[in-house]
């Protein structure tokens, strides 16, 4: 069963998507949108790429001409609802960058379009997939910490060349959207707890040259169990760091302490010293994609759980903004 794809905007992480494409060659991308000819400039060098891919300036004119089986959405967080809405109208499955909406209007549109459409969709959570966090997950679920108590996750990236549509408010939802979206999801995916409170902090401290996009926040929440957790997210990095994000996890429960750091995973219980957990492979996110299409189900990241997370970040940073806890609705 052959699939099309098409690729709307290249400002995120639609490499994701590019990488997995050797490896599919019943998949062949038919369309790319991106309003900046420079990056379109690149298509012809895309995996699954052929002469017959066409490239457009705007996804309205793409979609007027295409009906692909599936659309990767990586542009501008304030255009994604129209995009994902777009799409699913049209039938089309859809992976979308994250967050899913800018605003919880939007999120709400989104939802509904897609359910109503009954297309399969998800987004680039794609961090789940990564060894370490599966092996997280399996060992909390074995029961190897007991029950989850406290925890909380750290992303910590280097600033570089942020491009202009991150320094404005108008079209980036910000730090804890953008990037505290894959610790608290991993923290949600791998521990099983819902959050129903969060508190939050974002600023930009000595960097007026990066406009709106803050460079720090926290954000606190209470768990359904009455748990906590806490996550730390910058853009102090340094460049000289050996590498581009520092990225952690803990999670402390009555049994025992699982953490990531460095991309190890180590383990430690009331009746064992600290081990370090063997890695399972990866997941390939969009290989999996496709065979849900395929084959009539979930995706391994499920699109509830995408609007499930995509409003919890909106609501942290709701808290961030009103500088009051943001209570969150029954998942």
């Amino acid at each position: 069963m052959s699939l099309s794809l098409a690729l709307v905007g290249l400002k995120g992480h639609q490499y994701v998507v590019l990488e997995a494409l050797s490896e599919l060659p019943e998949v062949s991308i038919a369309a790319v949108a991106d309003e900046n000819p420079e990056a379109l400039k690149r298509v012809p060098d895309f995996p699954r790429a052929s002469g017959e891919t066409r490239t457009y300036l705007g996804y309205r004119e793409l979609l007027e001409n295409h009906t692909p089986d599936i659309v990767v959405e990586a542009g501008t967080d304030r255009d994604r609802a129209d995009i994902l809405v777009a799409c699913a109208e049209r039938g089309i499955n859809l992976i979308s960058e994250k967050p899913l909406a800018y605003d919880l209007e939007a999120l709400e549109r989104v939802e509904k379009a897609v359910a109503g459409a009954g297309v399969k969709a998800s987004m680039l959570l794609t961090m789940r997939c990564d060894p370490p966090y599966l092996a997280v997950r399996e060992a909390i679920a074995s029961g190897a910490v007991g029950e989850v108590i406290q925890g909380g996750g750290q992303k910590s990236y280097r600033l570089g060349e942020r491009p202009a549509w991150q320094k404005s408010r108008e079209t980036f939802s910000g730090i804890i959207p953008f990037v505290g979206i894959h610790a608290m999801d991993l923290f949600r995916w791998t521990t099983g707890r819902e959050f129903v409170e969060v508190m939050a902090y974002a600023s930009n401290v000595s960097q007026p040259e990066i406009g709106d996009l803050e460079n720090n926040a926290c954000v606190v929440a209470r768990l359904d169990n009455g748990g906590s957790a806490a996550f730390r997210l910058d853009y102090c990095r340094p460049a000289a760091a050996p590498t581009h994000g520092d990225d952690r996890l803990r999670v402390a429960g009555s049994q025992g302490v699982i953490e990531v750091q460095q991309g190890a995973v180590t383990l430690i219980t009331r009746d064992d010293g600290p081990r370090v957990l063997p890695l399972p492979p990866p997941v390939n996110f969009f290989a999996d994609f496709v065979d849900a299409v395929r084959e009539d189900r979930e995706p391994f990241i499920p699109f509830s759980d995408c609007v499930r997370i995509t409003e919890v970040v909106l609501r942290a940073r709701e808290s961030a903004e009103c500088d009051r806890p943001a209570r969150l609705a029954d998942s």
